[in-house]
């Protein structure tokens, strides 16, 4: 078997978690699951040679454990994560533009963990996951890329689903 499909095959199992996070409605949750995704992906990403979408994945696994632990990530942590993040990044990046998309993703993630709103954190996960789309493309991680669109799809049904029992509970 070549790299490019056992990395696809990896990528698959990664995205199917992917996917799934987009129905889970509870913050920490999200994380856990989140954690299980990334170790899946940043695999996949480094056997296609996306080292920087590989060092995102790994940095992000470490941010959901502290937010996790936390609660809450304080304005210098989440500094540390985005300079370590850019910094490693520009050490690794042979692949222009498109390399610096990971880092995109995991800013604004990263800005955005400690909003209490689920709708917020939804819209900041559909941004991400845009940046991986076209990242996921041009590293030949088809089934990734194919998942970011759904996962696109089943944050923007959470969000419905979210602000329509909101809706409902107002109704009341």
């Amino acid at each position: 078997m070549n790299t490019v499909l056992i990395a696809n095959i990896i990528s698959f199992a990664g995205a199917i978690l992917m996917v799934l996070i987009g129905f889970i409605k509870d913050k920490n949750k999200v994380l856990e699951a989140q954690n299980a995704q990334f170790g899946l992906l940043a695999v996949s990403n480094l056997m296609l040679g996306g080292v920087s979408g590989g060092i995102s994945n790994v940095l992000s696994i470490i941010r959901n454990l502290i937010c996790l632990k936390t609660g809450v990530l304080s304005r210098p942590v989440k500094a540390l994560f985005i300079v370590v993040q850019a910094a490693l990044t520009l050490a690794v990046n042979h692949s222009g533009l498109i390399g610096w998309l990971p880092v995109i993703a995991a800013t604004a993630l990263t800005m955005a963990l400690d909003t209490k709103n689920p709708v917020t954190l939804k819209a900041v996960i559909i941004l991400g996951q845009i940046c991986w789309i076209f990242y996921d493309f041009a590293f030949l991680n088809y089934v990734a890329f194919a998942f970011d669109v759904m996962t696109v799809i089943s944050n923007i049904a959470g969000i419905i689903s979210i602000m329509h029992t909101k809706t409902a509970l107002d109704v009341k």
